[in-house]
């Protein structure tokens, strides 16, 4: 089963592309980030649309989307840009496609020992759970979410 994880910021979306494996690992398919175009953000967000679309619509079964956090910081301007750009995401996702939202703070509780951000900085943990494409530092939070996506 392809499934796409997604981490969204307020001028970015970072793409890993994965499949799992009986033993627990992931294989990477592919690790991308989609820029924002520069300029009026709405004509951007036009653009974004579009290439999600295309990219989302090439036999993906799943994907994987880090959940909008709320909570003392969702009056900042990234942060609601953050929620516009989640939005663009979630609209081009064909239907058919199942799309589950993980907070990071319920990732810290329910996964592991560890908090998420300690796995993110353990390289160790990352090769032995992760095969196939080369992953970027900056793309690990959205590779995490491949592994605790899985039912």
């Amino acid at each position: 089963m392809s499934v796409i994880s997604a981490v969204v910021t307020s001028d970015k979306i970072v793409l890993t592309e994965g499949t799992f494996n009986e033993d627990g690992t992931v294989t990477l398919i592919k690790d991308e980030t989609f820029d924002l175009e520069e300029g009026d953000r709405q004509l951007a967000y036009v653009v974004m649309h579009r290439r999600l679309a295309d990219r989302l619509g090439k036999g993906i079964e799943q994907v994987v989307l880090k959940a909008s956090a709320g909570g003392q910081y969702a009056a900042n301007t990234a942060v609601l840009h953050s929620a516009e750009l989640r939005g663009v995401f979630l609209s081009a996702v064909p239907g058919g496609v199942s799309v589950k939202q993980l907070q990071k703070n319920n990732l810290s509780r329910n996964f592991g020992s560890r908090k998420v951000d300690a796995y993110l900085k353990d390289d160790d943990f990352f090769s032995e759970k992760f095969a196939g494409a080369s992953l970027r530092k900056g793309s690990r939070e959205a590779a995490f979410l491949l592994l605790a996506a899985r039912d």
